[in-house]
């Protein structure tokens, strides 16, 4: 028997979803949605990123006002400013999630010049974040490009530093499954303190492959996917949450928090407002 069985959903059609072109929700609708993703029985709803986005800080708060049971989620660079934004949208939000993502991609192209500097500034920045919310996210970004050895070793700083839950992206969609399985079973070989957090997954949609991606993890210990209604997001988009739920209420040894009667309703919801 699987130890744990339980998977978290993480939303972020109000976040992700918001960079389809074309896409934009306006402050009522995010609310309306909101309403819904929590009604279907979402773990987390990611609603913006109000250091990039000023106007998200409203929104944050607004959504905030109506949320009772999901945690509402923040997302920020490694930057001070830009914590300090997720903070101040986050201020009355009793659970609550900052997820700080880092570039940690060493190779030629990157901007990333100093490693250590990276390492120092993720445990500076998380150990900030913790005081200002419930739990802290940390999003390895352009992981599946990354240096394994680095990748590790930024892993294992998120997790000293405080955060409860490592996020491992395919942030460009490029992965192919059989690479993406052997970067998380390294990792999960690699760090023990790993079986100490929970390990989230955020694949995009380039190459068609995001819901395979999110899913493939489940039996090395995964236990958040993030995902958008739709599949909507930057570029071709997210994993599509209505077929995340699908695989996984196929498969004997998981089960989420989701109600699926009442994925239909919301997607087409949303369909109706970005025709």
């Amino acid at each position: 028997m699987i130890e744990n069985p339980s998977i978290l959903i993480f939303d972020t059609t109000l976040r992700d979803g918001e960079l389809t072109p074309g896409v934009h929700f306006t402050r009522e609708n995010k609310v309306k949605i909101a309403q819904q993703l929590e009604e279907m029985g979402v773990d987390t709803i990611e609603v913006g990123y109000p250091g990039t986005y000023t106007k998200d800080i409203d929104d944050i708060i607004a959504v905030s006002q109506v949320i009772k049971n999901s945690t509402i989620c923040a997302l920020a660079g490694s930057q001070e400013a830009e914590i300090q934004q997720a903070a101040k949208s986050l201020e009355k939000v009793e659970k609550s999630c900052i997820n700080i993502y880092t570039l940690v991609n060493f190779n030629s192209s990157s901007k990333i010049v100093d490693k250590n500097s990276v390492l120092s500034t993720i445990h500076q920045h998380i150990s900030q974040a913790k005081n200002y919310c419930h739990q802290v996210q940390w999003t390895a970004f352009d992981a599946t490009r990354s240096p394994i050895n680095f990748l590790a070793e930024a892993v294992q700083m998120a997790i000293e530093s405080g955060a409860k839950i490592i996020s491992i992206p395919d942030s460009l969609g490029v992965a192919e499954p059989e690479d993406f399985y052997h970067l998380l079973e390294n990792l999960y070989q690699n760090i023990p303190q790993l079986q100490q957090v929970t390990v989230s997954v955020h694949c995009h949609d380039d190459f068609g492959k995001a819901v395979e991606n999110s899913l493939l993890g489940l039996d090395l210990g995964v236990r958040q996917i993030e995902c958008a209604v739709n599949g909507l997001g930057a570029r071709k988009g997210n994993a599509n949450l209505g077929e995340i739920i699908d695989k996984i209420k196929s498969h004997q040894s998981y089960y989420t928090s989701i109600n699926s009667d009442f994925i239909p309703k919301i997607s087409e919801f949303i369909s109706q407002l970005i025709q």
